[in-house]
């Protein structure tokens, strides 16, 4: 812990992403002094190396807009967002000549 400082904690957060960034500068500047913040700095970093990127940047946004800066609130944020369903399944549908879109249904019902 004596190595530790807060520039170095941001630059870990940094190599991980903005949000997770924007989120331990947050942390840091939520206590009196920025050291009683370490800790859960830390832990909060420690995630990072069981969630994917994109989960941790997620959670990191979701928590910082809700201003609860805390590790807990973090990992459970993470734990259900991990719990979805991805949207893959809607990403690779294909379009097709067949397929009508939202657009005819509009159209075709309203007039």
């Amino acid at each position: 812990m004596a190595e530790i400082n807060s520039d170095k904690l941001l630059e870990w957060a940094g190599k991980i992403g903005p949000h997770t960034f924007t989120l331990i500068q947050a942390t840091l500047k939520s206590r009196d002094y920025p050291e009683q913040a370490y800790r859960t700095c830390l832990g909060i970093l420690k995630l990072a190396r069981k969630y994917s990127p994109a989960n941790m940047e997620t959670a990191c946004q979701i928590i910082y807009e809700s201003k609860v800066f805390s590790y807990k609130a973090l990992e459970q944020e993470l734990i259900f967002l991990q719990q979805q369903p991805t949207s893959q399944a809607l990403e690779t549908f294909t379009t097709h000549e067949n397929i009508r879109g939202a657009e005819y249904y509009q159209e075709r019902y309203l007039s």
